[in-house]
């Protein structure tokens, strides 16, 4: 059977940083375990971005910036990526790295949680990508939630979908708070194949992605 981590790992060899800053931003996810999407997951993003020309981008999970400086470059100068962070200290770091690349003009980041009202997301709305990248027990919650700030024809992307390969061994996980996270998961995957509204497809890049569009008015 085919090792989709391994291949994984081989594709990401592949990528590398576009400057000193990402690369060093890697590096302390790296050491620290900061949370950052994986390589191949981010640059598959960053080229679906090139191909739908996306320009305005909602992400729920900031971190330390690093994918909203990710999708910035291949979106272009124009771009604005709003994303939200209720992490003080993330906020602070993700700031940091993105003024370091001259991009606060393009990013804006709201600090709050993603389940709240939060006045500046729906100003810019609506958007032609939404990232969600945030707690995996709130995935359905989230999902439903952000529909209402995509038109037909958008997209919500979503990361961690296959959480490591534990979806499919479900029966297997003994720690009982990982099984209820994991069976979250796989439930929000059933969930989003039955959504008559988006038309899903599931891809085995990084620890998985499931992209979502929007489609168009009966």
């Amino acid at each position: 059977m085919t090792d989709f981590q391994k291949l994984s790992t081989y594709a990401a060899a592949f990528i590398h940083p576009e400057n000193d800053v990402l690369a060093r931003m890697e590096e302390e996810a790296r050491q620290v375990y900061i949370p950052i999407m994986e390589k191949s997951s981010i640059a598959f993003l960053q080229q679906l971005i090139r191909w739908r020309n996306v320009k305005r981008i909602l992400e729920l999970g900031t971190a330390i910036g690093y994918s909203a400086i990710k999708m910035r470059i291949a979106a272009g100068p124009n771009a604005k990526i709003v994303t939200i962070e209720r992490d003080r200290e993330m906020i602070d770091e993700a700031v940091k790295n993105i003024q370091k690349l001259r991009f606060e003009d393009s990013i804006q980041i709201v600090s709050g949680d993603a389940m709240d009202e939060l006045e500046p997301v729906a100003e810019l709305a609506p958007y032609d990508l939404i990232l969600i990248d945030a707690a995996k027990a709130q995935y359905e919650r989230l999902f439903l939630k952000y529909t209402r700030y995509i038109e037909p024809g958008g997209m919500i992307v979503v990361d961690n979908v296959f959480f490591h390969g534990l979806v499919c061994n479900l029966d297997g996980i003994k720690k009982r708070q990982l099984h209820g996270l994991v069976r979250k998961v796989d439930h929000f995957n059933h969930f989003l194949s039955e959504r008559d509204e988006f038309d899903t497809v599931f891809l085995t890049v990084g620890d998985g992605l499931a992209v979502s569009t929007k489609k168009p008015l009966p």
